[in-house]
């Protein structure tokens, strides 16, 4: 492993002085591997777990299994999560309130941890943008929400500042900005490397520029949660100090039991959680949250015609996979999806955002007949009449690699399961079973 830059060493030793020697030490200590179960579908089991007290679905692994080649994984039956950054659900749990519907942006989503606990706590009572710039990460965020089966979420793939004309605005905002990735020096050796003294610098004057970039778009009375997985001053304290005194956000407090031995920090305004990596089995995170008491500004980009109605026939198809025709819509490349967002406010957003998902891909109708999308079998509310087949564990990774599965199923299309959690698609016709599996997502591990 690499040596611990001197630089930082020298930092750490004057920031946390009586505790600087544990710090550092723990980094040179093997990681630990958690996970989030999805409640949604339970079935998935860990021996010699510890409950993460923080998230009421979080575990900690006496040992690193091979996620890849499990199909419960696949299924998206839990999401492998850094322990420290679950502590999302904690917060959110005790600082959004739940009596009112809530739309929230996700803005720097990827891969998917934060975005699946934003989700799973607003479930019917609210809609999620899961948003991430970067176009293959963008693309990775969607395939574990669809993985998971999430319901009120739509990707997008922008820029923070393509959101002050998207006409939208936000009562929560979750931005796990860019850091310099201190919190990972333990977890992955290569941001030993890539840090230096100025990178503290830099990325707060980018995460600076993100913030005010998007929070136009933050409504009135509305929530941010920032965190990191840096220790430095700058990215943290300072980023939300510059927020406090501009005058338009107030400090939101909550409770933390003092038996999870995570540092609290408040002073001068400033009220985060810190994770270090000596006091807690998780790496490096800081966590906080502001209300804006200062009043949005709200900027239209001229809509676009890019979804369109579903046809009646399209919603009769739909019906019978049990979603709501009334909630789905048609994408420009003839996609079906059924959104948590009406047609009118999607093509408004169009004007200013790029959609990878606007929701749960339903399929494609041809000649009549609807070619189901893999979300449509992995989505948590769909119902269907299609039969399901049981996998047995070689049959199930050999599905997951795209080979053809040999199955005693009816013609036609038939959805394959894992203990009976769905994996996916195939179609049987006559002696020929069709694996429809996502190409771009098949297993080349072998078992």
């Amino acid at each position: 492993m690499h040596a611990i830059p001197t630089e930082f060493s020298d930092r750490i030793q004057r920031q946390f002085p009586t505790e600087s020697e544990a710090f550092l030490a723990a980094l040179d200590l093997l990681p630990v591997s958690s996970v989030r179960l999805n409640s949604a579908k339970k079935g998935a089991a860990f021996t010699q777990t510890t409950a993460i007290p923080w998230n009421t679905e979080g575990y900690l692994l006496s040992n690193r299994p091979r996620y890849t080649l499990d199909p419960l994984f696949h299924a998206g039956c839990y999401y492998p999560q850094e322990s420290s950054s679950m502590v999302l659900q904690w917060v959110l749990k005790h600082i959004v309130p739940t009596d009112t519907k809530i739309d929230a942006l996700d803005l720097c989503a990827a891969p998917g941890g934060k975005s699946l606990i934003i989700a799973d706590f607003l479930k019917e009572n609210g809609r999620l943008i899961s948003n991430e710039i970067v176009r293959s990460r963008a693309h990775i965020l969607n395939e574990v929400l669809v993985k998971w089966g999430s319901m009120n979420v739509a990707v997008t793939n922008n820029r923070p500042a393509d959101f002050a004309n998207s006409g939208m605005l936000f009562d929560l905002m979750v931005i796990d900005a860019p850091c310099s990735g201190e919190g990972m020096f333990r977890k992955d050796p290569d941001a030993r490397n890539e840090w230096n003294t100025g990178s503290n610098i830099m990325c707060s004057n980018r995460q600076k520029e993100i913030l005010s970039d998007v929070l136009p778009v933050l409504r009135e009375n509305g929530i941010l949660v920032y965190s990191t997985c840096t220790f430095a001053r700058e990215e943290n304290e300072e980023v939300i100090e510059t927020l406090l005194n501009s005058g338009e956000f107030e400090t939101i407090r909550w409770p933390v039991p003092s038996d999870w031995n995570v540092s609290v920090l408040d002073e001068n305004g400033v009220y985060a959680m810190r994770f270090l990596p000596h006091r807690t089995p998780g790496e490096g995170f800081f966590i906080s949250a502001l209300k804006r008491v200062s009043a949005a500004s709200v900027k239209k980009t001229k809509p676009k015609n890019v979804f369109s109605k579903a046809t009646p026939t399209d919603g009769e198809l739909i019906r019978n996979v049990g979603l709501v025709p009334d909630q789905s819509l048609i994408a420009p490349d003839g996609e079906l999806y059924q959104s948590v967002f009406t047609l009118h406010e999607l093509n408004s957003m169009a004007g200013s955002l790029y959609f990878v998902s606007p929701g749960v891909h339903i399929g494609r109708v041809v000649r009549h007949e609807l070619i189901p999308a893999h979300a449509l079998a992995l989505a948590q509310n769909s119902r269907h009449d299609h039969a399901r087949i049981e996998l047995t564990e070689s049959q199930a990774n050999a599905y997951l690699r795209g080979e053809s599965v040999e199955v005693d199923a009816p013609n036609g299309w038939n959805q394959v399961a894992f203990q009976s959690h769905p994996l996916g698609w195939i179609k049987v016709i006559g002696n020929r079973v069709n694996n429809y599996y996502p190409k771009e997502w098949r297993v080349k591990m072998k078992e």
